[in-house]
């Protein structure tokens, strides 16, 4: 349904917009202001233009002038998303967006308004997500809000949805960084805000965020676009690596103003991990706010059932790891003798990339390679194996200079327990699937490495537990294949993830291909 596929107006939509009507890459300036009033325009035209269709007295959505000056007609339209839609499925949509839109309105657009309480801001949003959310406010029940989406966007009836946590305590994502770094909520964890950087190296200086009307910086992309050094998606990086992401239980008392480290300004020899920058680096939840939600059942039976289980794109901290890190999980998965399929995205985006400043100063930005993100994953699914009690974190450290003939000194005080081997890579992930021309740099030699280095790590933890020895003579490897591609801005999912034209998305038709054949191998 293109209603709920359609997203408002943003910077980026409203740039393409004016260099497809000048033919020029110039245009007029646009503040986030503007672009946040028509966002908040086109949405409430989209609600007043759903209403039932009548015979009598509907005007549909006037594009010309002469439409405009029809005086004749009422003040009632249709709006060109509506076209199409029956009134039983009109009446449906419609009320949950109103209902979203209450919320919105009741949380946000208080009389009073401050930086620590902004109203919402519809710039870029989902009418489909916007639909979801007010189902899901309305009936206090995912699987609820998760039916309803799927019988009104016509999600055939074979496909089953399903959350990774079935909870009504308020959850929120939080990422730890390799520095310390706490963030918490998905919009700061992928959508890191633009800083001010001082820039040593002979680089082009790297423009400075735009504000928005809470005064904080605004991060008006989440796709990364390296061709313009330090353009806007490079200072809206993080100041390190992401290490790990995890649950918090909502709490009130959480300040709202001077959030993470956006509004910090620093040298760019002066990385986030300095004294003086620490002290203005805001790290508000602690461990006593992470959580650990039982995964929903119907999750672990479909595993179970499964013929192939796929790792599918998408934000990899914010969409991906989320399911993998609840406990059992992974333990599912590890019983399972199918092909486990992780597919890699066509480029980077703000969640695989970071800066680090190098040792003369200059900024350097980084990114995840494939063996990192095979990393990343295992070690979701080992937090996930850590929670449930089967190991602890001790078990998945591991001084490779350490000499396995030591390994067995102290096997005779833990024989007796219920001591489980750890997985391999390959019981993780046996496949790798990535589109031809991705950003993604893969080096299976170095992949082969990770896989050899935890085939030593499982030799030595079965040794320390008085476990059969678990050496092999055979390479614990991934399997890599490359698929056919297509350009991201040729088709709807790419050109909404943010692809331009040098981007590269997974061809539809060969990847289902790729995976049929996996799957009945």
């Amino acid at each position: 349904m293109r209603l709920l596929g359609h997203r408002l107006v943003s910077l980026d939509s409203l740039k393409k917009q004016q260099r497809r009507k000048s033919g020029e890459e110039q245009e007029e300036e646009i503040t986030a202001d503007v672009v946040s009033r028509m966002a908040r325009e086109e949405w409430l035209d989209i609600i007043d233009g759903g209403m039932e269709f009548h015979q009598h007295g509907l005007r549909h959505y006037a594009d010309d002038e002469e439409d405009n000056d029809d005086s004749s007609v009422s003040n009632d339209f249709e709006h060109p998303l509506w076209k199409g839609v029956s009134n039983p499925y009109r009446s449906i949509i419609r009320a949950f967006l109103l209902h979203f839109h209450t919320q919105v309105m009741q949380t946000h657009n208080g009389i009073r308004h401050s930086s620590s309480h902004p109203p919402f801001d519809y710039t870029g949003g989902s009418v489909g997500n916007f639909f979801f959310a007010g189902a899901r406010t309305f009936f206090g029940s995912l699987p609820a809000a998760i039916f309803l989406f799927s019988k009104v966007a016509g999600i055939p009836s074979g496909s089953r949805v399903l959350p990774a946590v079935l909870t009504e305590e308020r959850l929120v994502l939080g990422a730890v960084l390799k520095d310390g770094t706490r963030l918490r909520g998905q919009y700061e964890i992928s959508h890191p805000s633009p800083r001010q950087l001082t820039i040593k190296s002979k680089a082009s200086k790297s423009k400075q965020g735009q504000r928005d009307r809470s005064g904080s910086f605004k991060a008006v992309v989440k796709s990364l676009d390296t061709s313009d050094s330090f353009n806007e998606g490079i200072t809206s990086l993080h100041p390190s690596a992401m290490s790990r992401v995890c649950y918090l239980l909502h709490d009130p008392t959480w300040r709202r103003k001077g959030d993470g480290y956006v509004n910090n300004s620093f040298a760019a020899d002066e990385p986030p991990s300095s004294p003086r920058t620490k002290s203005r680096v805001r790290k508000d939840w602690t461990d006593r706010h992470e959580v650990d939600p039982e995964p929903n059942p119907s999750v672990l039976e479909a595993i179970s059932n499964a013929n192939c289980i796929v790792y599918g794109c998408g934000s990899l901290f914010t969409s991906v790891l989320p399911s993998l890190v609840l406990r059992g999980v992974g333990g599912e998965i590890v019983q399972k003798t199918v092909p486990r399929v992780l597919l890699l995205n066509g480029w980077h985006d703000h969640e695989t990339t970071w800066l680090e400043t190098s040792s003369d100063g200059s900024v350097v930005v980084k990114q995840m390679d494939a063996t990192s993100i095979v990393q990343v994953v295992a070690s979701a699914f080992d937090r996930g194996a850590v929670l449930s009690g089967l190991y602890s974190e001790s078990d998945f450290s591991f001084d490779d200079t350490e000499q396995c003939k030591d390994d067995a000194d102290g096997s005779d005080d833990v024989s007796g327990h219920d001591v489980k081997v750890i997985p391999l890579i390959t019981d993780y992930i046996t496949h790798i699937l990535y589109p031809i021309g991705g950003e993604i740099e893969i080096n299976e030699q170095s992949l082969d490495e990770l896989c050899s280095f935890r085939q030593r790590l499982r030799s030595h933890h079965a040794a320390s537990n008085g476990l059969p020895e678990q050496l092999s003579s055979t390479l614990d490897r991934i399997v890599v294949m490359a698929i056919a591609s297509i350009s991201a801005d040729k088709c709807v999912e790419g050109k909404r993830s943010g692809g331009k034209d040098q981007h590269r998305i997974f061809d539809a038709a060969a990847l289902v291909d790729a995976l049929l054949e996996l799957a009945s191998t």
